[in-house]
């Protein structure tokens, strides 16, 4: 899977996958995906939106990544 995919996929209006959602936030957490193409992404994001399943799954893929205070 590559970001770069992801994003034109979101571009052209097209539904996000559980997996791309996942390997985004993986991703962008453990510092894998720079920041540019996380910008574009949410950028996409804005214009072309975000169904009910794909806010959800990107709620759900987010508690369990990156660094939580102990």
């Amino acid at each position: 899977m590559r970001m770069y995919d992801i994003i034109l996929k979101k571009r052209r209006g097209l539904e996000l996958t559980t997996a791309e959602i996942d390997f985004f936030i993986d991703g962008y957490t453990k510092d894998e995906i720079p920041d540019y193409q996380v910008s574009a992404l949410l950028m996409a994001i804005f214009f072309q939106g975000f169904t009910e399943r794909e806010i959800g799954d990107l709620t759900m893929a987010m508690p369990n990544r990156g660094n939580r205070p102990t």
